[in-house]
């Protein structure tokens, strides 16, 4: 029964992520630049040097935006090609999921629920609305888990180059970032799980295909150019790690405090399983391993200068694991008081979203208050069927409260772009005034949006904000200086007048142009404001 039930879950999955992904425009900022690095490859064809806004950007393995440019060359250059794989990414994360738990617990209930508690986690779902390169790093560091379980349990040769074989994937998508998940788990998961297989040729060889995947990219460029090997250890790892290069500095318990937050109501839920559920915790046990996986790189990041939430996604498939298992192990008493806990969240989540927003600055559709009425009362009807067990009413209660701020939240965006630091409206007046083949300028900010939206190359005015500092250190000739001018140098000045002597539209964000450059706003006839968005043209 649990066999067909996942089957469904995972059409059902596919649906409501894929359903209005695309509906609205590439997000400021990693949403916008991932889609924009990868648009760049498919239309210079050039897929190992990867180019944001026609600079050479190393910052990351190319396989993200690699995955994406298929989805263009599919779907054509949109936001539904450049999110499709990422949903279909969660997609193989859950069945991942089911399939883990399964070799962990050999239970087809404890795995389904596992499944569909990892879907409902807030985190995952959300990670999935955007595109970056955690959603894909999650893929292949439970791929490589759950070939390692398979490997330890059945000794197949196959899951031992597979378990590698992801790894190499997981480099190639973040680098060594790969190994923080699946290292704990797989050091303490040996104590439970003896190999069925001496040291032998296999391993070598296994290890031999990780280094050579793994590494093929950067070997290719420090081959190109030895300057590539200090950048990567150096900036790129070390750096990251220790220092605040990229201006991502959180205090120490950043994750600490919102890990729990983004995994509500399950990191309650675990906290209330755990108090009734404490001898399972032997030192040599699953859940402890299931525990210490989760933790330590909890730990680890917190540790790192450089934070960001969707650094730790995956961590929470271990978490729905180890929930879904605890879940089973308690007794319907116990369980109880986290029923109605779960009840009385998913009716708040979804009464608040529909009469909150349009209190906010955000507008809500109709259609959407509607849908969360419903919802409300399929939620009161679930709670009253007692022909259905309340563990999986439990469970039902999340997925329904999580399909809801799926497709709610996508609708929301859609009709609120501008106030999501989405700039497709302001792409689409171009177009519509038949704008978009006169060179665009935007001044002193960096919009890969823009670019996206209009599907060809923008010129970037330098005056000053710091987001505009780029490594150019790998050009290798000056053709990138047409798409950066620096306006504090009389030659960007000087490049800039040249430029706007044939007809272009200039774009300025949050505050018109500055008196300083009275004389370039002059040269326009046209001042449209959009929201925070000034177009003249």
């Amino acid at each position: 029964m649990e066999k067909t039930n996942i089957k469904i879950f995972l059409i059902l999955a596919v649906f409501v992520l894929l359903f209005n992904v695309g509906d609205y425009g590439v997000i400021e900022s990693s949403d916008a630049r991932y889609a924009e690095i990868a648009r760049e490859m498919v239309v210079s064809g050039d897929y190992l040097h990867p180019n944001f806004l026609n600079i050479h950007h190393y910052h990351k393995p190319p396989l993200t935006y690699q995955i994406t440019a298929v989805g263009y060359k599919i779907f054509g250059i949109n936001p539904f090609g450049a999110r499709f794989f990422l949903q279909i990414a969660v997609v193989v994360q859950i069945l991942l999921v089911y399939k883990l738990t399964l070799l962990l617990f050999d239970d087809k209930k404890v795995s389904f629920w596992a499944s569909l508690i990892y879907f409902t986690i807030p985190i995952v779902f959300f990670a999935s609305r955007f595109l970056t390169t955690d959603t894909f790093l999650t893929t292949f560091v439970l791929m490589s888990m759950y070939n390692w379980v398979r490997y330890r349990k059945e000794g197949a040769y196959k899951n031992l180059y597979l378990f590698y074989l992801s790894l190499a994937l997981g480099f190639l998508t973040k680098g060594p970032v790969v190994f923080i998940v699946p290292l704990p788990f797989v050091l303490l998961y040996n104590r439970l799980q003896p190999s069925k297989n001496k040291f032998s040729v296999h391993h070598i060889f296994a290890f031999i295909l990780f280094v050579s995947v793994a590494f093929s990219w950067y070997i290719y460029l420090v081959w190109y150019n030895k300057d590539f090997l200090s950048y990567f250890i150096g900036t790129q790892t070390v750096d990251r790690f220790s220092k605040n290069v990229f201006h991502r500095y959180k205090p120490f318990w950043y994750f600490i405090v919102c890990a729990p937050l983004v995994s509500l109501p399950w990191s309650v839920n675990l906290i209330s399983l755990g108090k009734h559920c404490k001898s399972y915790f032997k030192l040599k046990s699953i859940y402890t391993v299931l525990l210490a996986t989760f933790v330590i790189p909890i730990i680890f990041f917190s540790m790192s200068s450089s934070k960001l939430i969707l650094y730790i996604l995956p961590l929470f498939g271990v978490l729905a694991i180890l929930t879904a298992k605890l879940i089973d192990n308690i007794d319907i008493e116990k369980f109880k008081k986290i029923h109605i806990f779960n009840f009385i969240y998913s009716i708040l989540i979804v009464a608040l979203f529909v009469s909150i927003i349009p209190f906010t600055k955000f507008s809500i559709p109709t259609s959407i208050t509607v849908f969360g009425l419903v919802l409300i009362l399929i939620l009161i009807y679930l709670f009253n069927k007692n022909s259905i067990d309340i563990k999986d009413k439990t469970i039902f209660y999340n997925v329904i409260t999580a399909i809801f701020i799926i497709i709610a939240g996508s609708n929301l965006m859609k009709d609120n772009q501008l106030k999501i630091k989405s700039s497709k409206p302001v792409t689409d007046f171009i177009i519509e005034n038949n704008l978009q083949n006169r060179t665009i300028l935007v001044y002193n900010t960096k919009k890969p949006s823009i670019a996206f939206g209009l599907n060809k190359s923008i010129v970037s005015l330098y005056s000053g904000n710091r987001g505009l500092n780029r490594e150019t250190q790998f050009e290798t000739d000056a053709e990138w200086k047409k798409y950066l001018l620096n306006l504090k140098d009389s030659s960007g000045v000087k490049s800039l007048k040249a430029i706007i002597k044939n007809p272009t539209v200039l774009i300025s964000y949050k505050k018109p142009l500055p008196e300083e450059y009275k004389w370039l706003e002059d040269s326009y006839k046209n001042r449209v404001k959009m929201y925070k968005w000034y177009i003249y043209y």
